[in-house]
């Protein structure tokens, strides 16, 4: 039965039970629990809620809480722990006890008996667990809601079969199927910023937009997860659902409010004008082991195929780019270029709006086109680069940014997590920050023969070396599409290691006495970072690749030496040691 009132009217002073499936898992432990603990604290959800952790096995309350509720603040275990318990979830009779459980605490409380299930489980047992709840858990007094985590199948066949399970038993309006991505800062403020600035709204089409990029990037390996990530590849991993899901954002039109039904309706349509992608629209990869040099010490982080978990002739991706078609009247022409991998040069994940040139370039042809780059992790901002006239007598015009830093415009403000929003919602029974059936269904259309037809041909990815900004192609893949990429600091020493000259200049530009200090590396930072400040993190990196005696300092000899080791590595082109061969090669920088 669909519910007739909305969360925030039902749930106003009434009881409300939390009820975790797999409340013995890592999920629970990380992100659950906490993020409980965390919306009590703040008085989101009621301090006498009602929360039971289940399981298939028995458990001792004590052994729950010294295990699984950890990673919370103590004030927050001083709210939880009064208001946990765990019950066996395996049986009929486990679930009729865990319904007259919940019903005794309503019941105890004078009010609705208002039940939220998260799933945390493994998909295959949805349809047994959510038949148990609909049969045995289902409240008779107030409303039952299902919050159902992803994978959301594999393709378009395996998702029906997996929405069938669970809608035979529950309507449409008592099913949360989580994307966590929805519930980040920046992510949420993508609305907002596109529907209530004036400014925005009528540049936000093919007239004045000449590109988007959509890009996820992370600098770590499959770290022994290889055996899990090799069933699903980056494309159903992360870009089927998480960047998809922000690309919507991106895309959709203006709904008529912000309500549940005009917002999936706007999200909807919007899928439904996304063209199914060809293999043409592609370019895939995968990481390879590589040597690094952190402050001088050689180490060697090793290749998705180095995964004792992943088997050896696994020609999965952990790497795409994908151009993505929007066949509307607001988009028609501008290409949507959607990318992620494993293993890269570094942790980002952001969207890169790029508009059109003016068409009278009265200032030169040189001039920067204007860009609007939404940072959502990390170092959270929203920046918009702008070309302004540099002080002085000349008109000298240069790009720079405005920038909004979420660090410095809200200082000390609590941003909490995606779980606290997710959990949150569902209990207010606000439902636009999660997926719908019909939203799933247009998602699954446009992939879906794409990931057959890789899952079928298993073409083999381009490889491309630990730490690399991406595979060997990307970047002529990505002009070809119609979208210009930036290099990173990283990829510009990967490009320039061997070139003397180019160093030798970068170096006496900014070094200070002949060194280059943190100020310094600033500056060199600055030029690959949008004119922006950079973070202390990517400071910290560059010195961990060039600081060779960790003295503060880059000294040249530091830095060419630095440079050499970002060098790609060939067949043709290996090396006993660091030591010998740098001195072995450094002819090529002079003294």
């Amino acid at each position: 039965m669909a519910e007739k009132v909305m969360g925030d009217l039902k749930t106003k002073g009434q009881p409300l039970t939390f009820i975790i499936f797999g409340a013995t898992g890592d999920l629970a432990r990380k992100k659950l629990f906490p993020a409980l603990g965390a919306l009590m604290e703040q008085g989101l959800v009621s301090k006498d809620c009602n929360v039971i952790g289940t399981g298939r096995r028995e458990m001792k309350i004590e052994d729950l809480l010294s295990k699984q509720a950890v990673k919370m603040s103590e004030s927050q275990q001083k709210l939880l722990f009064p208001r946990l318990s765990y019950m066996k979830a395996k049986t009929d009779d486990d679930f009729k006890a865990l319904d007259a459980a919940i019903a005794k605490y309503a019941d105890e409380k004078n009010g609705a008996d208002n039940r939220v299930f998260f799933f945390s489980l493994p998909p295959f047992a949805y349809a047994s667990v959510s038949e148990k709840v609909k049969k045995l858990c289902y409240s008779k007094t107030g409303f039952t809601r299902l919050i159902l985590e992803k994978p959301f199948g594999r393709d378009s066949e395996s998702f029906a079969e997996l929405a069938k399970a669970t809608s035979a038993h529950f309507d449409e309006t008592e099913l949360y199927r989580i994307d966590h991505y929805l519930g980040k800062e920046v992510v949420l403020n993508i609305l907002p910023l596109r529907f209530s600035n004036q400014i925005f709204e009528p540049l936000w089409c093919k007239k004045h937009i000449d590109s988007v990029h959509i890009e996820w990037k992370e600098d770590l390996n499959t770290m022994g997860r290889g055996g899990y990530f090799d069933k699903y590849g980056i494309i159903r991993d992360i870009i089927q659902n998480h960047l998809l899901q922000v690309m919507i954002m991106i895309g959709m039109d203006k709904p008529k409010d912000l309500g549940n039904e005009a917002t999936a309706e706007a999200k909807l349509n919007f899928l439904k004008a996304i063209k199914t992608i060809k293999m043409e629209d592609v370019i895939l990869g995968q990481f390879t082991k590589r040597k690094f040099c952190h402050y001088c010490k050689e180490t060697v982080n090793p290749g998705y195929l180095d995964d004792e978990t992943v088997p050896k002739d696994s020609k999965v991706p952990t790497y795409a780019m994908i151009k993505m078609t929007v066949d509307n009247e607001r988009w028609r022409g501008v290409p949507f270029l959607v990318s992620a991998g494993k293993a890269l040069d570094e942790r980002k994940c952001e969207v890169r709006i790029r508009f059109k040139a003016e068409a009278n370039r009265i200032f030169g042809d040189s001039m920067n086109v204007n860009e609007l780059v939404i940072r959502i992790q990390p170092d959270e901002s929203v920046y918009f680069k702008i070309n302004v006239k540099e002080p002085g007598l000349k008109m000298e015009v240069s790009s720079h940014v405005l920038d909004l830093s979420y660090h410095k415009a809200f200082e000390g403000a609590y941003y909490g997590d995606a779980y606290e929003r997710m959990l949150y919602n569902c209990s207010e029974g606000k439902q636009q920050l999660f997926v719908k059936t019909d939203e799933l269904i247009e998602a699954w259309r446009i992939f879906t023969p794409l990931l057959h037809e890789i899952d079928a041909k298993k073409p083999q990815p381009v490889l491309y070396p630990f730490g690399n900004s991406g595979p060997k192609g990307y970047k002529e893949f990505a002009k070809k599409a119609g979208v210009t990429l930036q290099s990173t600091w990283q990829e510009w020493f990967q490009m320039h290691g061997a070139q003397g000259e180019n160093l030798k200049t970068l170096f006496a530009k900014h070094a200070t006495d002949g060194k280059l200090q943190a100020a310094d590396i600033k500056q060199i930072l600055t030029g690959f970072y949008d004119t922006r400040t950079p973070t202390d993190k990517m400071v910290n990196s560059f010195f961990q690749a060039f600081d060779h005696n960790r003295d503060g300092f880059v000294t040249w000899d530091e830095f060419k030496r630095g440079a050499y080791l970002f060098m790609p590595w060939t067949a043709t082109r290996r090396r006993s040691s660091v030591t010998s061969d740098f001195f072995a090669f450094s002819g090529v920088y002079g003294e």
